[in-house]
């Protein structure tokens, strides 16, 4: 969106000192109930005593607010501009990008969900919005706090591993997430709402925060003839390093990743925080260990959403700026533009593209 065509701007809301915030929860499904309510219920409660719940399915809304006891429900985030001085957006991404950009414009600092968007101008016009109305755009992609990638980082920094050659990524599983709006399937799920935009969102999002840099694309191959990815394999290149990342919604894949550098490897599970093995070329490997009282994956949701109030209250950086994303964000689409179909020799698949692009 041109700057010409933005919308005009109130000033971001700042709470008198002292004072916490009055926050939105934008979107009720299974994520909002899985990991940001039980977060708040255990470790914001005065948050979650004010807290919105804002969905159109109403019932939905109710639901959880008095499972977790949340302050009041609301079916549309329009209606609560004036009300509320930060929102997360827990919402299907397709719909991040208006949702920010009104919130955004109307003074509300956001939090938003993974992937921050799938197109690469949205989210460049969301980071806009935040810079005009001096508001917090914060992104949960909350794999970058793990203690693991976070050391993962530093040492590919400081070289410690030499010069890296290869790195693979492999996540793959039977998608069971219970999905309550079913949008990932729904009519507007089509092309670009699969494995390479969830869980592929985390992965091509550590690459370039691990490297620090934004890989170029030499191969990009999924199993989806004019709909939804649900296999997908990437190949990247950086300078020397190779990259091959793996991801599945149909079978179990090793799910790990290895860095492979010409003095130590790395070889590590994708959920593994605690815990990172380091491989010398002697074959020595020593255990690197981060005391950490997370437990589970919800866990972090509680440091997410009060650095998000700390960013409200104090205007400091947000331990995952928007901004930051943004080269995962342009990888996504470049690889979706890139993308063709696996070889699969038992059907024509040129005749099968063909009639989905008639449609």
């Amino acid at each position: 969106m041109a700057a010409e065509h933005m919308p005009p701007s109130v000033p971001a809301r700042r709470p008198a000192p002292g004072q916490t915030p009055t926050l939105a929860l934008i979107g009720c499904g299974a994520f909002a109930e899985a990991f940001y309510l039980p977060a708040m219920a255990a470790h914001l409660p005065g948050v979650l005593r004010t807290l919105i719940l804002v969905d159109t399915r109403l019932e939905r809304a109710r639901y959880l607010a008095a499972r977790f006891g949340a302050g009041e429900v609301c079916a549309d985030y329009h209606d609560i501009l004036t009300r509320v001085d930060g929102a997360i957006l827990a919402i299907p991404h397709a719909f991040h990008h208006a949702a920010a950009i009104t919130l955004l414009s109307n003074g509300v600092h956001v939090l938003c969900e993974k992937p921050l968007t799938l197109s690469a101008q949205d989210a460049h016009d969301m980071v806009a919005a935040a810079d005009r109305a001096g508001a917090v755009l914060a992104a949960n992609y909350v794999q970058r706090l793990f203690p693991s990638n976070i050391k993962v980082r530093e040492m590919l920094r400081d070289g410690e591993l030499g010069q890296v050659e290869h790195i693979t990524y492999d996540w793959g599983s039977e998608f069971t997430w219970p999905t309550v709006s079913g949008f990932y399937f729904g009519p507007d799920g089509c092309r670009r709402y699969g494995v390479l935009a969830d869980r592929g969102a985390h992965a091509l999002d550590l690459i370039c925060w691990w490297l620090g840099a934004k890989p170029r694309i030499t191969e990009i191959r999924t199993d989806a003839l004019g709909g939804l990815d649900a296999v997908a394999q990437v190949r990247l290149q950086h300078e020397d390093c190779t990259i091959d990342i793996r991801l599945s919604w149909l079978s179990k894949l090793a799910n790990r990743y290895t860095i492979r550098g010409s003095e130590a490897e790395i070889e590590n599970n994708y959920e593994t925080w605690d815990v990172l093995p380091v491989r010398s070329r002697s074959g020595e490997v020593r255990m690197l260990r981060f005391p950490t009282a997370k437990r589970a994956y919800r866990d972090y949701a509680a440091d997410i959403v009060a650095n998000f109030i700390n960013a409200i209250q104090t205007g400091t950086t947000p331990l995952i700026p928007a901004r930051d994303v943004l080269a995962s964000v342009e990888l996504i689409e470049a690889c979706y533009a890139a993308a063709v179909p696996f070889h699969m020799p038992w059907i024509q698949v040129e005749s099968v593209l063909d009639g989905c692009n008639q449609t």
